[in-house]
Parts: C-alpha cells; structure tokens; sequence
C-alpha cells in the first residue's frame, strides 16, 4: 500500500516527515515515511505497482490536480481517495473515471 499526501506515510514537506516517524515511534508502529515530490515519481513507480494507493484531501490547489492526473495512472492498483468538496475535485473525478463508493470516497482504477 502507498499512501500520497494524507500524513501518514508520504508528504512534500520535511517536518511532516519527521512528526511522523515520532509519532510512530511513541506508538510502537513500524512504518516508512519519506519526502516525495509527485513531479518526481521515479522511486514511486520502481517500488511499483501499488495495489492500493491512499490519497485524501489534495484537491484544494490545480497543480496537486494535475501532478495527479499523471501519477495515479503510473501507480498500478486501485485508488481511494477521500475528498472534501476541493475547487478541483469534480474535473478531475470526472477525467479519471471516479466511481463514488461511499460520502466523499472515491474508487479510481481496479
């Protein structure tokens, strides 16, 4: 499993990463996080295919969108994506092919 942006494994910012691996490690958890930048897929898509790729909330900002839009495709497996009501979700639900699969999740692949 992958997860993109939603702060549990991945992020774009340092510090996130780092509170993560404290808090994983006051909570007993093993888990790997690291900065991942989206226009820069390649590690993502060696360790590749995904069966199950986790992203939620990252539709507030157009590149996020588009940086997406090209990823998720490049991941392999089934997506799940929780959205809010972001200014570019529906577009961008609607180019994938997002099937709705429950209040604001979405299923886009398998």
């Amino acid at each position: 499993m992958l997860e993109l942006g939603c702060g549990l494994a991945t992020d774009w910012a340092d510090d996130a990463i780092e509170l993560l691996h404290r808090n994983a490690t006051r909570n007993g958890i093993v888990l790997r996080a690291e900065r991942v930048r989206w226009d820069q897929p390649e590690r993502l898509e060696r360790e590749g295919p995904w069966q199950l790729v986790l992203v939620a909330d990252l539709l507030y900002d157009a590149r996020n969108a588009e940086q997406l839009e090209a990823l998720l495709p490049r991941l392999g497996g089934e997506v799940l994506l929780a959205e809010p009501g972001r200014p570019y979700a529906d577009e961008f639900l609607r180019r994938l092919g997002a099937e709705p699969v429950g209040e604001r999740l979405y299923r886009i692949g398998s």
